[in-house]
């Protein structure tokens, strides 16, 4: 499954309209993430859109806004307002990004399907394995493998493998985009370094690549599509030729 997040087109766009969205479908991506950038945007707009709309991909995934900002009780408002969300349009995951004072009863008392996301490097928190593995002990749930985030913390990708090594089995979907200074297109970037770190797992895969039109992310989705492409016809030819 290969989509984008509703957030790559923000310059330009809204992320909770229906025409966003429908440009997405209207490409043939199979996954989706709604990314909710601002708390103080109606993520119940998203609730215009009916059932059938949905059936178009085979994944959908929030991203939620960063909290550490928000008090408690705002976060548990929050909080309600997705449940109210996710009730009809049933989310397969939930995206949240760590900081170290999260109040993780907060989220305890909510049933939906969390999944933390590795931080990037403006972050102090969430980044290696060690306060991810803390996370996890306090909060078990399911990873977001972020490889623009690894990248931009280690340009060998080394951070990644360890990643993957060290919580294959909670990594439950990838997010995907080129390094420069942000989230950058990987058709600009051409950084084969990061897309030989997508994990061979049949994983949904989100590309959250910043594009300013709807032209550059059809060019997106082309080229990330036809490595993958590319890629799996590899490995079936050496699957039908083995080296002996």
């Amino acid at each position: 499954m290969l989509g984008f997040s509703t957030g790559c087109l923000y310059k330009t766009l809204n992320g909770l309209e229906k025409e966003t969205i429908s440009i997405f479908g209207g490409m043939g991506c199979d996954a989706i993430e709604i990314m909710w950038h601002n708390a103080d945007d109606d993520l119940t707009k998203v609730l215009e859109m009916d059932d059938e709309f949905w059936k178009q991909f085979k994944s959908i995934s929030l991203h939620i806004p960063s909290l550490d900002a928000y008090s408690d009780v705002k976060i548990a408002s929050l909080l309600e307002t997705v449940v109210q969300v996710h009730n009809k349009i049933h989310f397969d995951m939930i995206v949240l990004h760590p900081y170290e004072a999260m109040n993780w009863d907060i989220f305890r008392q909510f049933d939906l399907p969390f999944a933390i996301e590795n931080m990037d490097w403006r972050k102090d928190f969430g980044k290696y394995t060690d306060s991810l593995k803390d996370i996890f002990s306090k909060f078990d749930v399911s990873m977001v493998l972020d490889l623009n985030h690894c990248y931009s913390n280690d340009p060998s990708m080394k951070l990644a493998e360890e990643l993957l090594d060290v919580f294959g089995d909670r990594i439950k979907k990838i997010h995907l985009s080129g390094f420069g200074t942000y989230h950058d297109p990987l058709y600009r970037t051409k950084q084969e370094e990061i897309l030989k770190a997508i994990p061979d797992k049949n994983l949904p895969i989100i590309i959250e690549s910043v594009c300013d039109t709807v032209e550059e992310i059809k060019e997106e989705f082309e080229y990330v599509k036809s490595y993958l492409e590319k890629r799996n016809q590899q490995k079936e030819t050496e699957a039908e030729n083995p080296i002996k």
